[in-house]
């Protein structure tokens, strides 16, 4: 094996969040009787979401404040007289129980489970994504978890990944591959620590940053002839 450990990034590679957060987004919405013009509504939250979850990635907003901050700017400029933290809490439980999984997530942990140490490493709350991951068929293949909001840092920094080191069997940068979907936290956090990277580009996007991953793909199961050269 090319590789000792793999460090999978979460959503967007292992576990399919957009049809994660679609279904949560609509059985809140649902619940609290709000029907009309979702669309639209879904529309303008998946746009703050993006935006508070960069701001969160910069130390600029914590993970306890990102919960309810989100659904605040939301209702404002849709114009709903709703409660944030308690929309918050019935989207978290919602999201919580929702472990979807991106085409051949499962057969390449399968595969590389008894090859590699594998390792989760994500930017999430760490109550959603530990129900998410461990409901999931995953769940007993990776020896650790490292959620940022425990750890206290965000990927892309540095500190993140020095906790995660400590804590792997596998102390060797040379023998790491972090596999990510974003260029930013993911490939760019990977590279300035010193390991190789492997962008999981499911949709195929132009790579318009100067940043460089060691390995592009396009389907998980690209992974074997990677890492068993």
């Amino acid at each position: 094996m090319k590789y000792k450990t793999i460090l999978f990034d979460a959503d967007g590679v292992l576990f399919d969040y957009r049809k994660a957060e679609s279904f949560a987004f609509l059985k809140t919405f649902d619940f609290f009787e709000i029907r009309e013009n979702l669309d639209s509504i879904h529309k303008k939250y998946k746009t703050i979401n993006a935006k508070i979850w960069r701001e969160f990635e910069d130390k600029k907003i914590t993970s306890t404040n990102l919960r309810v901050e989100r659904f605040s700017r939301l209702f404002k400029v849709a114009h709903l007289e709703l409660d944030p933290a308690e929309v918050s809490k019935t989207y978290l439980k919602f999201l919580s129980e929702c472990s979807f999984l991106i085409d051949g997530a499962e057969e390449i942990v399968k595969y590389f489970h008894k090859k590699c140490e594998l390792a989760i490493i994500t930017n999430g709350l760490a109550d959603v994504q530990r129900s998410r991951i461990g409901n999931s068929k995953l769940a007993s293949f990776f020896k650790m978890l490292f959620i940022s909001e425990e750890i206290g840092y965000p990927k892309p920094h540095k500190e993140i990944f020095e906790f995660a080191l400590q804590k792997l069997e596998n102390k060797n940068k040379n023998d790491i591959l972090l596999v990510g979907d974003n260029l930013v936290s993911d490939i760019k956090g990977g590279n300035d620590f010193g390991i190789d990277t492997c962008w999981f580009n499911q949709n195929m996007w132009n790579n318009k940053l100067d940043i460089h991953p060691t390995y592009e793909i396009n389907n998980l199961l690209e992974l074997k002839k990677i890492i068993s050269e």
